[in-house]
């Protein structure tokens, strides 16, 4: 297991959270997944060392962990969400032709979080969804 995934886990413990046999592949399999990761290819990792979780219980535990802070979903246009890691937080530019996904850092919608908070009094996630447009090949 890598220090990462085990850094994760004890912070975990530290908030009183259990450490199931299923917590624990899922967290490895995001850790591992390097980036961005549906809950359906996450299944797979997880049930190839363990079969026997099923896919409620991944779903419940992204849930659980997104509740903690550990993990984020963003919608990347019309397909499944993926999951990544809440210590690496961006932004994602999807072009609608191609599908080409750019990460941007996290802070690139601030000024415009402020403005819709400071006018409307409305508190955005802008990392929940992708930006979508085109990028420069498809203009």
């Amino acid at each position: 297991m890598s220090r990462h995934a085990e850094e994760i886990l004890d912070g975990l413990r530290a908030a009183g959270e259990r450490v199931t046999v299923a917590r624990r592949a899922v967290v490895e399999s995001l850790v591992d997944a390097d980036g961005h990761a549906t809950a359906e290819a996450l299944q797979a990792r997880v049930q190839a060392e363990h079969p026997e979780v099923h896919m409620a219980t991944i779903y419940r535990n992204l849930e659980t962990l997104e509740r903690l802070g550990v993990v984020e979903h963003t919608h990347l246009g019309h397909g499944p969400a993926v999951y990544h890691l809440a210590d690496e937080l961006h932004q994602h530019l999807v072009c609608e032709s191609c599908g080409y996904v750019v990460e941007v850092p996290a802070d690139l919608l601030r000024p415009v979080e402020e403005e819709v908070r400071d006018r409307y009094g409305f508190v955005m996630r802008p990392g929940h969804f992708a930006v979508v447009g085109r990028c420069a090949d498809c203009g």
